[in-house]
This record gives C-alpha cells, sequence and structure tokens, in this order.
C-alpha cells in the first residue's frame, strides 16, 4: 500500500518498504542524478555531456522549459523522468516523457510506481496524452506503466544505442477530452490496419474503418532536380507554400534532442533538401542525423504540387543509407496523408507505433503513424517483455518480415532494368515471390510452345537460348541475367528453347503470383509494365536497323 502526504512542494510517499519524497528536482541535485545515470547507464553513453554536472544542472533547471521528477530517499534519488520539451510551440495535446531511470531499489520499495504514479496524475490534470519510450527487454518498467493507465502502441527495433543496439516500447497514456475531438477514420491502408485496430481497441477508440488498398503513392522519380539548403531557405519556401494551405502529411513539433536521454547536441543542425523543377522550388524536406543513435529522423516536409514528395523521400533514403550510414529512417506520418504512407511503404518504411490523436491542427486531433526504414538485419527480443508489449511485438515483427529477405536477392533485382523506378520496399515484395532452383547440364528450362508461366534470373551459371531446328544457341544467359520476361506480360507459347549448359542455379517467380501482386500494387505493376514495353521497343529498333542495313 502507498499512501501519499503533500505539502506545497513535496510529496512524502510511505510503503511497506520505506518512506520518500517525490519531488521536482533542480540544479542542486545535478551530483545525485549524475549517481543515477550511472547506476542505470553506466560510462559509456555516446553523449559525454550527461556525466558533466553542470550539463545536468542547466538541463534540471526548471527555466530550462523541462521539468525532472525524483523519488528521493535519505538523499539518494532512486527515480527520475522528465517532461521534455517540444522543439517547436505547438497545440499538440502531447506530454513526452523521457530520461526514466530507475535504482534497482526504486522498484522493490515502490519508488519507480508512485513516481509514474505522479506523473500520471499531472498529465491528466492538464488533459494530456502521455507517451514514453521502454526498452523492450524491462518488463518491470512495462507493468509499472501498464498499472498506471499506459497502453503498448508501438515497437521500433535497434532504436537506441546503449552498450549494444536496443528496441524501444512506446507507450501511451489516453486522455478522454483528447480522444474526443479525434477525426474518426473510414480506411485504413492495409499494411497500418492490424496495429491501428489493436492500439485503439486497447485504448478502447472504437476504429470502424475498412481497410482499403486503392492508394497510390507519389512517384519515386521525377525530373527533379534536388539540391541541399539551408534551414533559412527551407523555412523561406516553406512559409511561401502554406499560402496555398496544402494538407499537412507529416507530424512535426516534438522533442528533437538526440539519443535514448534526448541530448541537446548543438552541433548536430537540422538540415534540409530543396527540389527543383524548372528552376523553381517546389518541395522541401527537413531532417537531422543524430550521431548517438546513428540515424536519419524527418522533421519536416512541403511541397506544391501532388507529385514530388516521392522523389524527395527516396532521395533522402538513400543519402541516409549510403552517405551518412544510417541504421534507419524515421518519419512521423499523418493517417490523413494516404498518399505519403503509401509512398513510404513503397520505398520499404515499416509502421511501427500507431499514435491516435497526437497531432492538432484545425480544432482537430488527427492519427499520427511512425514508419521506418531499417538499414540493417535486426534480432527481436525475446525475452522481458508484458504480453500486452508482445502482442503488438508481434504484428510489427510481422510487417518487418520482409527485412529478411536476402540482401543479395534485393541487390540483383536493383542491378535489373525491368526493376528499374521501384522502391527498396516494393522489390523486398518482388523477391519474396521468387524460389531458388537448381539445373543440372543438359536440363532444360523451358521448350518451344511450352506456356509462358515463370521468368528466371541467372544466380550462378550458363543458359543457352536455342531455336528448336538448332542445337546452336542464338544467345546465352550468365550470372545476373534475366531472361523469360515476356512471361510477366502473358502467357503465350514460348518462341524459343532454354536450356541449361552447366550447374546453374536460378531464381524463378511465376507469372501468377507475379500477376496477384500487381494487383495488391498498381504501382509497382506499372512500372515493370512500362520497362518490359521500352524493352521491347529498343530490341524492335535494333531489329529494324539489322534489317534495314542488310537491305
Amino acid at each position: 500500500m502507498v499512501t501519499h502526504s503533500t505539502n506545497a512542494e513535496d510529496a512524502a510517499v510511505e510503503t511497506g518498504s520505506g518512506v520518500f519524497i517525490i519531488r521536482q528536482a533542480g540544479p542542486a541535485d545535478a551530483e545525485g542524478w549524475l549517481e543515477l545515470v550511472r547506476s542505470n547507464l553506466g560510462d559509456a553513453y555516446p553523449a559525454p555531456e550527461v556525466y558533466d554536472p553542470a550539463w545536468i544542472a542547466a538541463q534540471l533547471d526548471p527555466l530550462s522549459g523541462e521539468q525532472t521528477w525524483v523519488a528521493e530517499a535519505d538523499g539518494k534519488i532512486l527515480s527520475s523522468v522528465s517532461f521534455l520539451r517540444p522543439s517547436d510551440a505547438n497545440n499538440n495535446p502531447v506530454a513526452n516523457l523521457g530520461r526514466n531511470l530507475n535504482r534497482e531499489e526504486a522498484y522493490s520499495t515502490g519508488a519507480a510506481e508512485a513516481l509514474v504514479c505522479e506523473v500520471a496524475q499531472q498529465t491528466q490534470s492538464q488533459n494530456q496524452m502521455a507517451v514514453v519510450r521502454i526498452p523492450a527487454t524491462d518488463s518491470r518498467q512495462q507493468l509499472i506503466y501498464e498499472k498506471m493507465g499506459f497502453v503498448c502502441v508501438g515497437y521500433q527495433p535497434c532504436k537506441h544505442i546503449l552498450r549494444s543496439r536496443q528496441g524501444i516500447l512506446f507507450y501511451v497514456r489516453p486522455a478522454a477530452p483528447v480522444l474526443g475531438t479525434r477525426i474518426p477514420l473510414s480506411e485504413s491502408l492495409p499494411q497500418i490496419s492490424e496495429l491501428a485496430t489493436r492500439v485503439l481497441a486497447n485504448l478502447n477508440v472504437p476504429a470502424p474503418f475498412s481497410v482499403r488498398d486503392g492508394s497510390t503513392g507519389y512517384p519515386l522519380q521525377s525530373g527533379l532536380d534536388v539540391q541541399p539548403a539551408s534551414t533559412e531557405d527551407f523555412d523561406l519556401w516553406r512559409a511561401q507554400a502554406q499560402l496555398s494551405n496544402p494538407p499537412s502529411e507529416v507530424s512535426s513539433g516534438f522533442n528533437r534532442n538526440l539519443g535514448l536521454l534526448r541530448v541537446e547536441d548543438r552541433a548536430t543542425q537540422v538540415q534540409c533538401f530543396l527540389g527543383q523543377l524548372n528552376s523553381q522550388v517546389i518541395c522541401g524536406i527537413s531532417y537531422v542525423v543524430d550521431p548517438h543513435d546513428k540515424c536519419v529522423r524527418v522533421l519536416d516536409c512541403f511541397a506544391t504540387n501532388d507529385y514530388s514528395m516521392g522523389h524527395l523521400l527516396n532521395h533522402l533514403s538513400r543519402v541516409a543509407a549510403n552517405n551518412l550510414g544510417a541504421a534507419y529512417v524515421e518519419i512521423d506520418v499523418l493517417m490523413t496523408a494516404p498518399r505519403l504512407l503509401k509512398t513510404a511503404d513503397q520505398l520499404g518504411f515499416v509502421p511501427v507505433a500507431y499514435f491516435p490523436a497526437f497531432f492538432h491542427q484545425n480544432d482537430h486531433h488527427h492519427d499520427v503513424v511512425k514508419m521506418v526504414k531499417l538499414n540493417l538485419v535486426y534480432n527481436l527480443e525475446s525475452r522481458g517483455m508484458t504480453s500486452g508489449a508482445a502482442a503488438i511485438i508481434k504484428i510489427i515483427d510481422q510487417n518487418l518480415q520482409d527485412q529478411k529477405v536476402g540482401i543479395a536477392v534485393i541487390n540483383l533485382l536493383r542491378s535489373l532494368s525491368i526493376f528499374n523506378g521501384l522502391g527498396d520496399g516494393e522489390l523486398r515484395k518482388v523477391a519474396r515471390l521468387f524460389k531458388q532452383k537448381l539445373y543440372q547440364p543438359g536440363e532444360p528450362v523451358f521448350k518451344k510452345g511450352d506456356p509462358s508461366e515463370e521468368a528466371y534470373i541467372v544466380m550462378r551459371g550458363h543458359v543457352d537460348i536455342c531455336l528448336q531446328e538448332s542445337p546452336r544457341p542464338i544467345a546465352s544467359v550468365t550470372n545476373g541475367h534475366l531472361f523469360g520476361e515476356m512471361a510477366l506480360l502473358d502467357g503465350s507459347a514460348r518462341t524459343v528453347r532454354a536450356i541449361s549448359r552447366q550447374p546453374t542455379i536460378m531464381l524463378v517467380i511465376e507469372r501468377s503470383a507475379f500477376v496477384a501482386l500487381t494487383q495488391r500494387e498498381p504501382h509497382l505493376g506499372l512500372v515493370v509494365v512500362r520497362n518490359l514495353a521500352e524493352e521491347i521497343s529498343a530490341k524492335l529498333r535494333r531489329s529494324n536497323s539489322a534489317h534495314a542495313g542488310v537491305r
């Protein structure tokens, strides 16, 4: 049993295991908070500032714009939680909690639970939603927050670096007045619907939407000229774009600091890209590179047309992976922005968290989806989570299964002209359709007159293409090349035969499976058919030119 005795400043809490004080921390607590950090994180946290008493004192100062609350016993800080300051002034009804640290005895004495109870009461009195990040392997924190009315709404693998990369669970405590002004959704994309349905059900919010995949993403390639830009130029062009009142697509304004402890690093500046078409700026995107977690976080974006944002997000994704070495890219997208959600899906982003009513605009609250593109292979945390958290993790892990498709296969598909213009997410969906098959020397792959039911990629080996009446090959196919691709267009009879000359390993895709995929992903089908048409056209031109030369 926990009892409270409060004065104007502090709350004295008595449990069966002892008495402690819950209060707001101040600069004088710097040394005590430093001891708490060391007891949790050791001396290897990637931001050296967290071990500097002067820096800590500045963070604990209420004038900093952040509040830190602690549970203290006999002059020792047992537990700590901070209300993090938003980066921009906004009306989002969310208290962003962080720096939740606990000594071992904070659990046994009830100090950790009492502190979370106090913080929850404060957010409730302000009619605010509350969000907190908890390590996926820390079941004791999960149980405490669940007991105080928090619900698990997401799981992001590999999010923070401590001694190694670790996954993080997102927990939300609802606020009825906020959820009451939430814009109800009539539709949801398939890749988001299961997570959204589970989260809303756990929050006792009805989810009467239907699941429909009729959305088309923005084109991933265009004639856009993308160049780095200053934040001043980005803000200027964004302000000009706002004059036409475009719909918001990205949730911005939350805390932009770095790492698990959300440390402000003045050397880490917001970076931007602007996209130009015919020398006119028509879109832009801003982001921050987090050196602590080795990631890229999208902050904001704008566009004055309805097709450039896909190219811009595609560009940033490639820069993040190829130039910045980012382990992942994350972006918070409004559920009322289905084209950007679909574009992110095409690029390989996966929904990892669902935040109901987190974005405020025009007297209404919009749901937000955190989308993440992993550039590394993750290992699922298999221990230390509650049943509620495990259910959310299972959904997100299923969404991440595409990540387990071999990188070699993805790279091979990317090198083939037939797949030019597809995003990484689309390439993964295609890659999952291929099956590996071994052909022995002299074994026919297909005969002349056979129906065109499969297309093939040679991974290792050699295949001869022959006319039926001649044993001499008219063409040969070797490592990394595609043949039989007309099967993806129709099932007409083969006009040649294909024979394996040596032991050959091939990737085989069935026409029926590809057609089913294109029905679910029309953009993918359009791109592949366009590329096939261009290849056929080029072959016809070469044939005509050769024929004209013979004449």
